[in-house]
């Protein structure tokens, strides 16, 4: 996913000279390319994070569209104060980047997990938040970004996986969810890396003669709140899942829209439940050791339905 977001932020730079790209030692491999193109637009600022959102900034200010390139847990955690008050307060058409949210480093351990992301950037005012599932999220997004002219956080799954979608590039808005498939009995709320686990989770279901609705709900703020009516008006359930802390994810976002509805549902969060990553290990396996993986899905929306 980094890569298709940098190859996508490269095309835009040769027509826009405003694009400059940001990044705290990290991604070399991936950036070289925008880096030997435009060296004049391309900055190392050394592991410091805050450094890198501030001077983000400072190019904002000077009427560039920086992106601040960094991994997702060193990016929202390191520099959320010159976030808040230098990119946020401001209102600066600063795009972050963050790779590997979730647990995409899972090898690497709770240091390097991000299950907090999501919560910490939808506490700011002013702040958009994106997460793309697929190559066409992903280049739309990259594109709309830089159109959007506000802060904006891009969460880029580091373990992504391709899969056919049925939309093209013209569907994807940023603050618009996509509807995958139809179904009546359930709609499940997903986005990014948790999009193909949907998908996998819908197909198990099918078989089971349940019908669930899967949504791409990539942009978690500002929340399509047209897209949850219609499940509430649909559906019989709606469930949310994430590669993240359910606390303050969009799991707590929809849920907080149906409580202010007073809408009666049937409404589970699927995700982290609130503790550490404490195992390393392969991607694959801690989806599954954390309940999140397309086989647990599919057994916790038949239990959820039964109940």
């Amino acid at each position: 996913m980094r890569s298709i977001f940098i190859d996508e932020l490269t095309k835009i730079a040769r027509d826009d000279a405003r694009i400059a790209l940001l990044m705290s030692e990290c991604g070399f491999s991936v950036t070289e390319g925008f880096a030997q193109e435009f060296p004049d637009r391309y900055y190392n600022v050394g592991i410091a994070e805050q450094s890198l959102v501030g001077t983000a900034a400072g190019a904002a200010l000077r009427g560039l569209r920086p992106v601040a390139y960094n991994m997702a847990m060193f990016l929202t955690m390191r520099a959320f104060e010159q976030i808040r008050v230098d990119v946020a307060y401001q209102n600066l058409p600063v795009i972050l980047a963050g790779v590997g949210p979730g647990v995409g480093y899972g090898s690497a351990g709770t240091t390097h997990h991000t299950i907090e992301d999501i919560a910490i950037m939808r506490a700011l005012p002013n702040m958009t938040i994106v997460f793309p599932a697929h190559e066409i999220d992903a280049r739309a997004a990259t594109r709309q970004a830089v159109e959007l002219g506000k802060p904006i956080y891009i969460g880029l799954a580091r373990a992504p996986r391709q899969f056919n979608v049925p939309y093209g590039a013209e569907s994807f808005k940023i603050g618009s969810a996509i509807r995958m498939n139809d179904g009546r009995d359930a709609a499940l709320f997903a986005f990014g890396s948790m999009l193909p686990v949907a998908m996998e989770a819908a197909a198990a279901l099918a078989g089971d003669g349940i019908k669930l609705r899967v949504y791409n709900a990539h942009t978690i703020k500002p929340l399509d709140t047209a897209a949850i009516d219609e499940a509430l008006r649909e559906c019989g359930a709606i469930f949310t899942l994430e590669e993240a802390n359910i606390i303050g994810g969009l799991g707590g976002a929809v849920a907080e829209y149906i409580a202010e509805l007073n809408a009666p549902c049937v409404f589970k969060r699927f995700g982290i439940r609130d503790r550490y990553p404490e195992r390393m290990g392969d991607y694959q396996w801690l989806l599954k050791h954390f309940g999140i993986d397309a086989a647990s899905v599919a057994a916790s929306v038949k239990e959820a339905l039964k109940a």
